[in-house]
This record gives structure tokens, C-alpha cells and sequence, in this order.
């Protein structure tokens, strides 16, 4: 008896559709299949090959193709090279993936591609953040330079309410190109606040323009990170009160205690770093402007700040930086680094110091909970680091990692500037200190320890952690006893470190 119900046909795919795209799937597949019968060299067939093949069940379901095998052609090259101009090589699975990521779009670097290429990126990133970075070449005339840098922000600026970061860099000059990159970031709407800004970076060493600049409604309630240089900002607590990361070029246009003063201001409106790179350009000033001034009558309190970094570009420490440092209080200090470039060899000495390091030790304020301190190329003056060190509070432990970078490193500087410091350090770091030998590091270590460390037993040396970094005159190998002494031994070469497992000593020559 046939069943009542029949099952309606209608809705059912029609059987030449998919037939077609069976078709368009195959031409243009990115993998081809390799010939089911390969071609056989003439001494490689037996006779099972000529007998017939059985007539079974299972041949009657053969295909014509298998019945009858195509002959066997030559060697082409390979299949990637075998594309058509139109089709990708990137696997079909992946770049799917990749056109339905918002987030692999959301990076929009005016650098290289054109204007119309990054709108499509844009439109790919959908609602996703974007990270705006700008930073064109110089190889062009003002006037080109300005309109360029007009035209990348004029594709960006509608999605300012999606800027996750913003970077811009200028190399070279033109004028105005501040104006050209921020004017639309200026004024009193709603429309160009960054409610999802997290890092601001603006970079343009070369800058003549003086003008203030309020950037985003001075709203921006995430931003962290900023890295300022050459630009003059209007520094209101609703745009940068929660930064926790700053390095700060300071723009030159003011000197000595104005220039201190806006410095104060500003850290006095983020109080809540936790790292701050601060460095004031370098202007010629006299030594008149090193005198002390109370120019700012309030101490700025710094209760999170945990790595302090002091840049001085110049021959000279600015007379802004000896105005700024007595106003700051630092109680959880961690870190401090006093860098400052390679001196040129062609203009002075390459072991000179800045002449005025008196000056910064008498504006330093309170460290009580220091613990590393880096110094390197013109802060090293053997004076200078003996009477920071003096200043730094004593636990009872050795606490304190130096490490101290550049030519200046010698034995009798090691000798002076370490003298009655040994109860304070407990590691001391060396880079390209290419003037120190192994023998005059291993006295330096004997006198610090008050014994010498090659004959002695069962001792706790002053120094437990030695780290070299790429000192071409420091002989190492020969220094791998001293892991037996109690002090641990780590070395870089080339900017890799030394696995000292597999490294060969050599014999010590030390008496």
C-alpha cells in the first residue's frame, strides 16, 4: 500500500546548479590533482599488467576515465606558476579569514599605498578601533608635503571617535605641518573627542610653530601612553590626567625656570605615571642660568612613578632640568637612567663629561627606594657617581645594580668612583667599556669584597651578579671562575647572549 504522504519536490535544489558551480569551482581550483595512472617505465610491467581484468561487479561501476586512462604528458612546471594573473595564490581558507578579521585591518599607515587603498582597509576594520599611523617621507616640496599630510588626515579624521592610537612623525621640515595634521583634531565639539585613544604619539624635532594646540575637545579618558617632541600642548587634566607612560621633549620656545615651570605644571597634572623620559633640548644657555630658583612654589608628588629617565642631547646638562628636579618627590623611585648619546668624534673627546653634573647633584632629590641606576657617556665622572652614590640610602643589604655604559670605563675609574661603595651594590653592569681589561675587573672585585676571590672559601662576595655587554677589550672566558665564587656571570656579544655552558675558558692568569 503506498504511503498517503508524499514528500513535496518543490523546495528541493535543482540538479543543474549545482552542476555549474561544481564547474567554476574546478577550473579554477588553486590544487590539481595528479593523474590517477601515472606513466610506467617500459621494465616495470609484469605480466600482471596484460591480463584482463576480471569481469566483476565492481568494474561495471568504472567510469569512462578509469576505463580509459589518458596518455601520459610531459612535465609541466610547477602549479603556482601555472595561475592565472586574476586568481590568488593565498589559500582560499585564509583569505577568508583575513576579509571577515576586523582586526587584522585596523592598522592605517600613510607610508606607502595609496589614499583609496586605506579607505578600503578602514571599511574592512568595520566598528573594530583603528591605529593611525603617519609618517611620511621628506622627498617632496613644501607645499607637497603639507597638502599630503592635509589629504591622509582628511581620510582618517571622520573615524576619530575609533582612533585606538595615533602616531605622527615628521622628518625634515616644512612649515605649518602641525597645523596641516591637528587642525582637524582642534576645537570645541563633541564631534572629534577620542573616547578609545589609549596611546598619542606626535614627533617633529624640527618645529618652528608656536602655536598651543588642544587637541580632541580635551577629552580622551583612556589615553596611557604619549610620546611628545616639538609640539606645544594645552596639558588639561580631562586629556592627560591618567597617563601611566611619559617621555616628554620639551618644545624650547621657553628656557631655564619657565621652561621648568610648564614641565611642573604638566607632571603635576598626571600625577599618576609610573614612567617618565624627560628631556629639555639644548639652547646655549649661560652658566648664569644653572642658579637655583624657587620659580615653582609648590612640590610636585609623584606617588607611582617607578622608572625615571633624565636625556641630555647636548654638550651641557640644560639649566631647565637643575630648575625642575628639587620640586619632585619620588618616594617609590625604582629606577633611574641618566643617558645621553655617544659624543661625535669629530667634535670633542669621546670620554667627555658634561661640566655642570655639580649642579644636578645638588638639585637630585630624595631616592629612598632606588635600586637600579644606569648612567652613561657624559654622566660618567667618577665624582659624580662616588657622591650620588653616598647620597643613596643604606638597607643593611647591598641593594643597588649599576650599571654603568661607554669608554669612560677604566680601572682608576672603577677604583675612585667605587671607593666605600661596596656594601651598596649588589650587581654592576658593564657596556662597551672597551678601555677595562679582565685583570683590572677582577681586582676592582677583590677590593670591594675586602678578600681576594680567587683563593678564598666559603665567602659572600660584595658583588653577586657581574653582566658584560659587549666590551671588545674584556677578555670574559677568563672570568668564568668567578661563578664558583659565588658571583653570577652573564655576557652579550652582538646584542645575543653567551650560552657560558658551551663557551671555552681559558686559563686564568690572575697571581
Amino acid at each position: 500500500m503506498p504511503f498517503p504522504f508524499k514528500r513535496s519536490r518543490q523546495h528541493e535544489p535543482a540538479a543543474f546548479p549545482r552542476s555549474i558551480l561544481d564547474a567554476v569551482k574546478a577550473f579554477y581550483a588553486t590544487e590539481r590533482r595528479e593523474p590517477q595512472y601515472k606513466p610506467k617505465h617500459r621494465r616495470d610491467r609484469t605480466d600482471d599488467d596484460r591480463k584482463p581484468a576480471a569481469h566483476s561487479t565492481r568494474h561495471r561501476h568504472v567510469n569512462a576515465t578509469q576505463a580509459h586512462p589518458r596518455a601520459p604528458v610531459a612535465r609541466r612546471a610547477h602549479r603556482i606558476t601555472q595561475l592565472p594573473t586574476e586568481v590568488s595564490h593565498i589559500y582560499s581558507a585564509w583569505r577568508y579569514i583575513a576579509l571577515h578579521t576586523p582586526a587584522l585591518w585596523r592598522r592605517v599607515a600613510f607610508r606607502e599605498g595609496g589614499l583609496a587603498m586605506w579607505g578600503q582597509r578602514i571599511h574592512r576594520a568595520k566598528a573594530c578601533t583603528l591605529d593611525v599611523q603617519l609618517a611620511p617621507y621628506v622627498a617632496m616640496s613644501h607645499l607637497a608635503y603639507y597638502n599630503y599630510v592635509q589629504l591622509c588626515m582628511h581620510v582618517v579624521l571622520p573615524y576619530i571617535h575609533r582612533w585606538r592610537s595615533l602616531e605622527v612623525r615628521f622628518v625634515g621640515y616644512a612649515p605649518f605641518l602641525w597645523n596641516a595634521a591637528l587642525s582637524g583634531c582642534c576645537g570645541h565639539s563633541s564631534a572629534i573627542e577620542a573616547p578609545a585613544l589609549r596611546e598619542l604619539t606626535l614627533v617633529y624635532p624640527e618645529n618652528d610653530d608656536t602655536k598651543e594646540y588642544l587637541l580632541f575637545n580635551g577629552y580622551a579618558p583612556r589615553l596611557r601612553r604619549a610620546t611628545i617632541q616639538g609640539i606645544r600642548l594645552a596639558w588639561v587634566p580631562s586629556l592627560f590626567q591618567n597617563l601611566t607612560y611619559l617621555d616628554y621633549t620639551h618644545h624650547g620656545f621657553t628656557r631655564g625656570a619657565q621652561a621648568a615651570s610648564e614641565v611642573l605644571y604638566m607632571l603635576q597634572v598626571s600625577a599618576a605615571l609610573e614612567e617618565l623620559r624627560l628631556s629639555f633640548p639644548w639652547r646655549g644657555d649661560a652658566a648664569s642660568r644653572y642658579a637655583l630658583s624657587a620659580s615653582f612654589s609648590r612640590a610636585v608628588h609623584l606617588p607611582r612613578l617607578r622608572k625615571l629617565a633624565l636625556h641630555v642631547d647636548g654638550p651641557d646638562i640644560p639649566p631647565a632640568l637643575t630648575y625642575t628636579l628639587p620640586h619632585l618627590s619620588l618616594p617609590v623611585l625604582r629606577t633611574l637612567y641618566l643617558i645621553a648619546p655617544p659624543a661625535p668624534r669629530h667634535s670633542q673627546p669621546p670620554d667627555s663629561v658634561f661640566p655642570h653634573l655639580r649642579m644636578v647633584l645638588k638639585a637630585l632629590p630624595r631616592l629612598p627606594a632606588l635600586s637600579h641606576l644606569h648612567m652613561a657617556y657624559g654622566w660618567l665622572d667618577e665624582r659624580f657617581l662616588a657622591s650620588l652614590l653616598a647620597l643613596l640610602p643604606y638597607p643593611g643589604t647591598p641593594h643597588l645594580t649599576l650599571t654603568l655604559e661607554g669608554p669612560h670605563i677604566t680601572y682608576p675609574f672603577l677604583c675612585n668612583a667605587l671607593r666605600g661603595a661596596g656594601r651598596r651594590i649588589r650587581a654592576l653592569a658593564l657596556i662597551r667599556s672597551d678601555k677595562l681589561t679582565a685583570e683590572a675587573l677582577v681586582d676592582v672585585l677583590n677590593r670591594l669584597s675586602g678578600v681576594r676571590l680567587q683563593s678564598a672559601t666559603n665567602l659572600h662576595p660584595a658583588i653577586t651578579a657581574l653582566y658584560i655587554r659587549d666590551c671588545a677589550g674584556l677578555d670574559w672566558r677568563s672570568l668564568q671562575w668567578l661563578t664558583m665564587a659565588g658571583v653570577t656571570l652573564k655576557v652579550w656579544e652582538n646584542g645575543r647572549e653567551v650560552d657560558l655552558r658551551y663557551a671555552k675558558a681559558k686559563k686564568t692568569r690572575f697571581p
